[in-house]
């Protein structure tokens, strides 16, 4: 069965051609194709984008394209960049990758859309081909091409293709060295196979270069000079002998020739020397470039070597709606679709093929994901929402029953809300009555409060009292007991009754405590006396603080002061007075 069909699109730089393609096991079938020539100044790069996409809708038009499209991007538009780096595993390539490039491009990488392959390996080093594009121009491309109906899968770049589209033509490439020249309108790609892999370079000279030289020559505009240049080469147009102009192409030609020949002659020179001696045994022409006259047989000659045109149309069936126009044009624009075609559906299995690049933003290929799977989760969305009908019918035949049970519940609720009556006007009472004993309690409060203050004072005397049971505080006598009320006003919301008897009370107590001594701690001088009592007043103070904080009353000690002169005769009578200020949890 026949694979399906693949649109493809050369975006070149003065022409843009549009390609289907298909695959019967066997053969490459080339099944529509169409040519649209740009019209705009070839000088003016911002010029191009506008242009191509309108050579693409007229395309689109006249073939009846839609669809997925494969995108072939011209190399002036790219970043280029060949590096060498050393043999690893697939893991670690793309990092190596990655940091190298990121020394080389003239933009840092992340701020890139790139993608590389490698196109030599020695068994040591390879020698990797990067391409990268600004997102600004990838996105704004794409999004133009989507408003024409084409939904782009792909965004490769040319200058790999040629190489695809000579292993897919079955020339012998394995065992000599092989140079393909693809003449374009800006640049013109000098593709060396070998062996082990194939190298590219980019010489600056293309068709509008000599277009340019007749423009100058002949003093006429740029796109005066293109068509003149097209229409005598191609055998349109003649002058006689003695005919001004005629000498002028000639010359701007034989120039052209020079230059192109000359820049060829330095790349072959640049590339012996990379590859140690060896040099391109044999030359193909492609492109439409190679369609200038004279050019195959001054290239010969300059390098000697054997040169043929490059016919992708061999491995490829044209079918009959190809015109016989466009076939004779076929040989010059085809070798970059035909390299893209091979790589989508030959066996690439031996690697015989550069692997396909993709300069697609993320976005697009996320987009395009969903793309395929819309009509999926369409079907998904339609199942989902069958899913309820079965329980629907059941609701359906269990709404009747539910009505009945309706009804009852309203006759229980009636009951239910005649109980509940009874019942509110009996919470009524009970609040009525809470309220009451709530006001009550209020008003009673400050008589609580001083009752427990009465006792709370009685038992604070009794813990004082209870001194003289204490051996390490007993000798000890009070002298004064002082209580302070301090009153705080303060109203309690909700309620009519007002607290203006919130008290905080403390206690001032002074006295007296012996200090006990034996003749033997007094025997000594009197330092040793002094120092002995010292001490002894020390403990018997510590000993006094400790029982008054204990006492259950006392929240803490405010203030505390011992004297053992004036007051106090510690060294004459062996006293010391003492005065303490505490705070109660009254």
């Amino acid at each position: 069965m026949a694979a399906k069909n693949e649109l493809i699109i050369n975006c070149g730089i003065s022409h843009v051609s549009a390609s289907v393609f298909s695959y019967d096991g066997n053969m490459l079938n080339l099944n529509k194709v169409g040519l649209h020539t740009l019209t705009h100044d070839y000088t003016q790069d911002s010029l191009w984008l506008d242009s191509v996409i309108a050579g693409i809708k007229t395309l689109c038009l006249e073939l009846k394209l839609k669809g997925n499209a494969r995108f072939i991007f011209p190399g002036s538009f790219l970043l280029t960049k060949t590096i060498r780096v050393p043999k690893v595993e697939k893991d670690k390539q793309d990092k190596i990758v990655g940091f190298e490039l990121s020394q080389k491009m003239p933009f840092p990488l992340a701020e890139l859309i790139w993608d590389y392959q490698i196109i030599d390996d020695d068994g040591v080093e390879q020698e990797i081909l990067a391409f990268a594009v600004k997102p600004e121009v990838a996105e704004t491309f794409c999004e133009r091409v989507v408003q024409l109906g084409l939904t782009p899968t792909q965004l490769t770049p040319a200058p790999v293709l040629d190489y695809n589209a000579m292993r897919a033509s079955g020339i012998g490439l394995n065992d000599s060295e092989t140079l393909v020249v693809n003449m374009g309108a800006k640049s013109t790609n000098l593709l060396f196979i070998n062996p082990t892999g194939f190298l590219i370079r980019s010489i600056a000279v293309g068709g509008n270069a000599l277009s340019q030289n007749l423009a100058d020559r002949l003093g006429v505009l740029f796109g005066k000079a293109e068509e003149l240049k097209k229409s005598y080469f191609a055998g349109h147009m003649t002058f006689s002998p003695d005919d001004p102009n005629l000498q002028n192409i000639e010359s701007c030609a034989q120039q052209f020739l020079a230059r192109a020949s000359q820049e060829i002659t330095r790349s072959i020179v640049t590339y012996k020397r990379l590859k140690k001696g060896k040099s391109p045994e044999r030359i193909f022409l492609a492109g439409r470039g190679a369609l200038l006259r004279h050019l195959p047989e001054y290239i010969s000659q300059s390098q000697q070597l054997s040169i043929d045109y490059f016919d992708p149309t061999k491995i490829i069936q044209i079918g009959p709606e190809v015109s016989v126009e466009m076939q004779s044009l076929l040989p010059f624009m085809l070798s970059e679709p035909v390299g893209l075609a091979s790589t989508i559906y030959m066996d690439v299995g031996d690697n015989k093929f550069a692997p396909p690049l993709n300069l697609l933003p993320s976005s697009k290929l996320s987009s395009l994901s969903f793309k395929k799977k819309k009509p999926f989760l369409c079907m998904a969305c339609c199942v989902f929402a069958l899913l309820p009908l079965p329980g629907l019918l059941r609701s359906k035949s269990n709404l009747q029953s539910l009505q009945e049970n309706l009804a009852d519940q309203k006759v229980i609720t009636r009951k239910i809300s005649q109980d509940l009556s009874k019942q509110k006007g009996l919470k009524r009472k009970f609040e009525f009555i809470d309220r009451l004993a709530s006001e009550v309690t209020n008003k009673n409060k400050p008589f609580i409060e001083k009752q427990n203050t009465c006792w709370q004072i009685h038992s604070f005397l009794n813990e004082l009292q209870d001194t003289l049971e204490h051996s390490e505080i007993s000798d000890t006598w009070f002298d004064n007991l002082e209580i302070i009320i301090q009153e705080k006003n303060q109203n309690l919301r909700g309620n009519t009754f007002k607290d203006n008897n919130k008290v905080s009370i403390k206690i001032e107590l002074s006295g007296r405590y012996l200090v006990r001594a034996t003749d033997e701690e007094l025997s000594g001088g009197g330092s040793e006396k002094r120092n002995a009592l010292i001490d002894l007043n020390s403990q018997k103070q510590a000993a006094l603080t400790t029982y008054i904080q204990s006492i259950p009353i006392v929240g803490k000690i405010d203030q505390k002061v011992f004297s053992i002169e004036g007051k106090g005769d510690l060294f004459g009578k062996y006293f010391t007075h003492f005065e303490y200020q505490v705070s109660t949890k009254l």
